[in-house]
């Protein structure tokens, strides 16, 4: 499974690394991710107030999961 995680923080970093750490997750972005996230997962650039970019986003890594930390 393609899986995208959104967000920048600690959050986001736990759950990218459980779920790096999955063998069901194939590919594995963060967006827009920190220093601890890029050494786990690919990272993109993204405004996480945009819903239209992280939708296009999404759409283009081709995402069958979605998680967004930030509130």
């Amino acid at each position: 499974m393609r899986v995208l995680v959104v967000g920048s923080g600690a959050r986001e970093h736990a759950l990218c690394l459980a779920l790096s750490r999955d063998p069901a997750v194939d590919h594995l972005v963060c967006a827009p991710g920190n220093a601890g996230t890029a050494a786990l997962a690919a990272s993109a650039a993204l405004d996480v107030d945009d819903p239209d970019a992280v939708a296009a986003l999404a759409a283009d890594v081709d995402a069958g999961l979605v998680v967004l930390g930030p509130e």
